[in-house]
């Protein structure tokens, strides 16, 4: 018999999480939970194109700081996979991380590689979060992504739209 509290649909931990996760970053355009492959996915937009050379260059330097970091907390990097989709004028990169392992540091310092290569073409919506409610917000998200591996969880997608955050069970 499963337990109906594990499930995404009716998991607010779950929802609580994603939510979390696109409030605290205004860079990240989604977030989604894979139980099936235990991974995290998170999505950013950068309003350009990115050449073959400039997608390597990212694809390289946010490897390099994410493998980095891992090596000074002493966790393992099981999952780091990026993808790129170019949409026009946009693109939209995805960075997946394995959910057993990643830590809410990580969104920020990808937030900031993008900062220090593309700061103007990082698209953002706007908050007005102060920054000891961003702190707390860390702290929260940190315990929930570790909640939801913990006690499973089912497949949940959180967007943005038109300034709401907006979540999908599928």
């Amino acid at each position: 018999m499963s337990n109906p509290s594990s499930a995404w649909g009716t998991s607010t931990r779950g929802l609580s999480t994603l939510i979390a996760v696109m409030m605290r970053y205004p860079e990240v355009s989604s977030v989604q939970y894979d139980p099936d492959t235990k991974t995290l996915s998170v999505g950013f937009i950068l309003r350009r194109t990115l050449t073959d050379e400039a997608w390597q260059h990212l694809a390289d330097y946010l490897s390099d700081v994410l493998t980095a970091y891992r090596g000074i907390t002493g966790r393992p990097l099981v999952t780091l996979q990026l993808s790129r989709l170019e949409l026009g004028s946009v693109t939209g990169i995805e960075l997946t991380r394995d959910a057993l392992t990643v830590s809410v540091e990580e969104i920020g310092m990808s937030i900031e590689v993008f900062r220090d290569l593309y700061e103007g073409d990082l698209l953002a919506d706007p908050h007005d979060l102060l920054e000891e409610d961003m702190m707390v917000q860390e702290e929260t998200i940190q315990e929930s992504l570790e909640a939801i591996v913990r006690d499973g969880s089912g497949h949940l997608v959180a967007l943005r739209d038109e300034g709401r955050v907006v979540i999908f069970n599928t």
